[in-house]
């Protein structure tokens, strides 16, 4: 059967029928759609039909028998299907099409109607199921890849005993930084779902320093009505978004690409209860970790800013770059440096001779002019405090001693 219109119907019947020989006419009706039948018949309980014709729309799944009978003398077609009830669960029903002409013809039509429908279905059935069980399958690869790809990057890049700190973490995705044998600072990215991994890298000799910046602060809130509810936290962890996509990990300054972590701020709510006029004092967690180094694509030092935690990490596998140590170190370069130069510019005591006596006075003539270059250093390692007053008085003892 070809359905050119699911709305316009295959056949079509109207007619009357009247109930005894003095009964009111009442019409007869039924239109058989591609989907479904619709009409107008008497509804049929037992041996007994209703007063009056009345209007039906039944799905063909509802259908259970088509058959012809003849009804208080009157042949017609009986359609029996069934209804859902939320008292019997389902209940069997009946509409009789009597009075209607060549009942075998419309029989027999809705009966093949019904057939060719209830097969259709049962295909349309059998293609979901199929589609379904193809859909599952690919899932299921889909997932075995996506484990197969995170683990086998997971594993390229860290071992049992690899430092490593987690800054996002979800199925089949992590966002992590790792210290490798050589000291270097990873920011790797795994997405096993989108099959991307994303390692930047900060060598070691890199690293100028770390050191803790912001702070907590408060911040009270005035509230006039009554509430009684537990604290919460918000914020405070890296943008779960911007680890999954895309973007270049520190691409301005010169690194592999990668993700792009952004940081936010905790702000912590205590908890409270109001009962009139109150106030809620908010806790906004700024603190995070300043990581300086050197980036050889833009010539110059630049910092990155890294959640307030990692900062025990950071202090466990690299102490020699937290920022009170380094400062120290180049601070006794500095010293080093200063007296090392002061040192060097001692006078020789070398005998003169006539020949020497023009050299000499050059010699001098140069020697005051080193000695006032030293003493200007000097004062400005001092005001900058690379030197305290007990070494700037060493070095300034050291510096008179050779006038």
């Amino acid at each position: 059967m070809n359905w050119y219109d699911a709305e316009k119907p295959i056949d079509s019947y109207y007619g009357e029928h009247r109930k005894g020989l003095f009964g009111k006419k009442c019409p007869i009706k039924l239109h058989i759609y591609p989907s479904h039948i619709e009409g107008v018949g008497y509804s049929f309980t037992s041996d007994e039909l209703s007063n009056e014709s009345e209007p039906f729309s039944l799905s063909y799944p509802q259908i259970r028998e088509v058959y012809e009978e003849s009804i208080a003398g009157n042949m017609g077609v009986v359609i029996e299907y069934i209804e859902d009830s939320v008292v019997t669960n389902s209940s069997t029903f009946k509409i009789a099409l009597l009075g209607i002409s060549e009942p075998a013809k419309w029989t027999q039509l809705l009966l093949r109607t019904k057939e060719e429908i209830d097969q259709q279905n049962i295909q349309a059935k059998l293609a979901k199921e199929e589609h379904e069980k193809r859909e599952k399958e690919l899932r299921e690869t889909q997932e075995r890849e996506s484990l197969q790809f995170y683990n086998d990057c997971l594993n390229f890049h860290l071992k049992k005993t690899t430092p490593n700190y987690e800054l996002y973490k979800d199925k089949h995705k992590i966002a992590l930084i790792y210290i490798n044998e050589d000291k270097a600072l990873n920011f790797l990215k795994i997405d096993g779902q989108a099959k991307e991994e994303s390692n930047g890298i900060i060598p070691f000799e890199k690293i100028h320093y770390y050191e803790k910046a912001g702070d907590i602060h408060y911040v009270s809130e005035l509230h006039g009505d009554y509430s009684n509810y537990g604290g919460s936290v918000t914020g405070g962890q890296f943008s779960k978004l911007a680890v999954a996509g895309g973007g270049l990990l520190f691409g301005m300054m010169g690194m592999t690409a990668g993700a792009l972590l952004s940081y936010k701020p905790t702000q912590t709510e205590a908890a409270k209860t109001n009962f009139s006029l109150d106030s809620t004092t908010k806790e906004i967690d700024s603190r995070s970790i300043i990581l300086n180094f050197y980036s050889d694509i833009k010539k110059q030092y630049i910092d990155i800013e890294l959640p307030n935690d990692i900062y025990n990490f950071l202090q466990t596998h690299l102490p020699e770059k937290k920022y009170n140590i380094v400062l120290e170190l180049e601070k006794k370069t500095a010293i080093h440096n200063a007296t090392t130069q002061i040192e060097s510019g001692k006078l020789l005591n070398i005998a003169p001779t006539p020949e020497s006596h023009k050299l000499e006075d050059k010699q001098a003539t140069d020697q005051m002019a080193e000695f006032k270059k030293k003493a200007e250093k000097l004062k400005i390692m001092k005001d900058s405090g690379l030197l305290s007053d007990e070494e700037f008085n060493l070095e300034k003892s050291k510096l008179l001693d050779l006038i």
